[in-house]
């Protein structure tokens, strides 16, 4: 659902969803690997910014959301050739906002989902209680 497609359209695939498709094609597990390497990245990156002030349980509902929903959604936008950030119309690359994202080597997307991720679960947690007394 966040890679090429065959029903594209600027928010999500329109196909591949929770592994549709997956099992008959066997090429499609090196794909997967390298993808769910990239997906745990972005993930980990919120458990610095909310070590010592979650349980176990809210992380990893979060781990849950992020990686399932969140996280394939916004890669789609960047990565997939037809998404919000990064599509082609005529012989013009753009996104919807202007020119079209360029993300070198995968990493803007990967931080850029972590990041937003551990700003909004520091705030939403607050502040480590006794830590700074």
């Amino acid at each position: 659902a966040f890679g090429p497609v065959e029903d594209p359209n600027k928010f999500s695939g329109g196909t591949g969803f929770f592994m549709e498709g997956f099992w008959k094609d066997k090429s499609k597990f090196r794909f997967w690997l390298f993808q769910g390497a990239f997906c745990a990245t972005g993930a980990t990156i919120v458990s610095g910014a909310m070590a010592e002030r979650t349980q176990l349980k809210g992380f990893a509902l979060y781990t849950i959301l992020m990686t399932s929903f969140i996280y394939p959604i916004v890669v789609y936008w960047g990565w997939s050739g037809s998404g919000a950030l990064n599509y082609t119309e005529g012989d013009e690359s753009k996104s919807a906002v202007g020119p079209a994202f360029m993300d070198f080597a995968g990493s803007g997307l990967v931080h850029l989902t972590g990041g937003v991720g551990a700003l909004c679960g520091a705030i939403i947690v607050g502040p480590r209680n006794g830590r700074w007394d």
